[in-house]
């Protein structure tokens, strides 16, 4: 089931791209895979806030985070449906 994987392309602040990925939802946590380095993991109980614009996905990690504390942002053609599913499994929990 692809429905809660996402591709994803990492931008810092400028809008610069970084890398892309892919990102998973899954019950517990944000995933990024991507070619170049081991998964990063994001536990929804250290997310501090998330949010979308147009085509832009972004989230502010905590420093209980396997990154630490950050503020990470990704556009993705589905950013919107990325951001619905996250909302729906943090308020199932």
């Amino acid at each position: 089931n692809h429905r809660n994987k996402f591709k994803v392309i990492n931008v810092d602040d400028d809008g610069n791209e970084l890398g892309s990925g892919i990102m998973e939802l899954t019950d517990t946590e944000l995933i990024l895979y991507t070619r170049k380095r081991d998964s990063v993991k994001w536990h929804y109980l250290c997310l501090r806030r998330y949010g979308y614009d147009s085509n832009l996905f972004s989230f502010e990690s905590g420093r209980r985070c396997q990154t630490g504390q950050g503020i990470f942002a990704f556009k993705c053609a589905r950013a919107e449906e990325l951001f619905n599913m996250l909302q729906e499994i943090m308020q199932n929990n």
